[in-house]
């Protein structure tokens, strides 16, 4: 888990004592070498020397002396967090524009901005107006505040081993195994790492280090949505992108062997082309007709999720024998998904997380009459409606993790 009360022992011992120190130092104004070893159960001089090697690393800075013992002793020396040391950089292509921030070490936004993109834009013309933004934000910016790292989210499938995007089916004009980090590293023209990764998968990582999933090792993270459905997994407290970086592509299992409908991807019955949102409202409108007492029916109500999700709530019977199936389907993969990775807790993100009771209990039984009982019970599924951690976010968390070495298993 990451959170922990305590020193750890033997693995790993002194990175994982030097990551519960920095941990505690984001949390913290001010501290002490006493205070972190009483804090932490570590010896002072453990601390002593992890401290010596912050300081000189820049993570943390002098901020004085404290009070003084009522017994009139020495004024202890006090540190506090370098948070404006070192900046990440963190971009975000989405299908209409390139979302960019920049973040402190303590994973605050100083900076947010966003730039308009074509659908299905080059690659070229992205990483030109990614500069452009970049630029902007940044007039005599870089040499104050150095960056840490570069952190790039983008739809595909990624290599992100070697910054290489795979393919993404909604850009189809980036072409096949597309070296985007040599490119960007041409183009940015920044002094520090470029790491390039599926949305999803900074997404998941920042939902398991300060979001709902936090303190677990083991979570896969679902989003569902026109777009389509992808997973972010984290295995051992790190994503996992599989030997051939498919892990995650959930979308694309097929789920309905049956079905005659082509996906995006070329294959028929694949999991987000059953649960696709056309295809709920299609199936509605073919069978309007037959329900003419319909919320659903109103000429005032315009048909979209949210209304069908409304009027399931409602009790509505075209609405729930509509998501009867998308029950099915959603709780089929889910079931599989718990097969594959036992996971600890399973997040449900997107448009089909929504404040559905309907669905979403729906959902729940269904796996449970499709799963080992004695599996499900122990994994936590969540449909979270609330606040996330955004993807730009859970990818500086994971740049100032990559550039320290503080990933639990490293």
């Amino acid at each position: 888990m990451h959170s922990r009360q305590h020193g750890n022992k033997p693995r790993n011992l002194r990175m994982q004592n030097k990551k519960l120190i920095i941990e505690l130092y984001r949390s913290k104004d001010v501290l002490s070498v006493t205070k972190i070893a009483s804090q932490i159960r570590l010896s002072r001089t453990t601390v002593m020397k992890i401290n010596d090697e912050l300081l000189e690393e820049g993570i943390i800075e002098e901020a004085g002396k404290g009070a003084s013992t009522d017994e009139g002793g020495k004024k202890p020396s006090l540190y506090r967090f370098n948070a404006k040391k070192k900046l990440i950089l963190a971009f975000h292509v989405k299908y209409e524009s390139i979302q960019f921030s920049i973040f402190d070490l303590t994973y605050r936004e100083l900076i947010k901005d966003e730039i308009a993109i074509q659908k299905n834009e080059s690659f070229s013309e992205i990483s030109n107006k990614m500069r452009i933004i970049l630029d902007h934000n940044t007039s005599n910016k870089q040499n104050d505040y150095p960056f840490l790292a570069c952190m790039v989210a983008i739809h595909g499938n990624v290599d992100s081993e070697h910054g290489i995007c795979i393919y993404s089916t909604h850009f189809p004009s980036w072409g096949i195994y597309s070296n985007f980090r040599d490119q960007l590293t041409n183009v940015l023209e920044i002094k520090c790492p470029i790491y390039i990764d599926n949305w999803i998968r900074y997404k998941a990582y920042g939902e398991s280090r300060l979001g709902i999933a936090r303190d677990h090792e083991s979570v896969v993270l679902i989003d569902a949505g026109w777009h389509g459905v992808v997973a972010g997994i984290l295995l051992g407290g790190n994503i996992y992108p599989g030997k051939h970086f498919l892990s995650g592509e959930i979308g694309h299992i097929t789920i309905n062997p049956h079905d005659k409908e082509p996906c995006e991807c070329g294959n028929t019955g694949c999991f987000e082309q059953v649960i696709s949102e056309k295809r709920v409202l299609t199936a509605i409108q073919k069978r309007m007709q037959d329900y003419p007492d319909s919320v659903l029916n109103s000429p005032d109500k315009k048909l979209d999720l949210h209304s069908v999700f409304q009027a399931a709530d409602e009790g509505d019977f075209l609405a729930r024998s509509c998501l009867d199936e998308i029950i099915y389907w959603f709780a089929l993969a889910i079931s599989n998904i718990i097969m594959f990775f036992d996971p600890e807790i399973i997040l449900v993100e997107g448009d089909y997380a929504s404040n559905c009771r309907y669905l979403e209990m729906g959902i729940d039984k269904r796996v449970n009459d499709l799963s080992l009982p004695r599996l499900t019970r122990k994994i936590s599924i969540i449909f979270n409606n609330g606040e996330s951690v955004p993807t730009l976010k859970g990818a500086a968390i994971l740049g100032v993790d990559k550039f320290y070495n503080l990933s639990l298993n490293d």
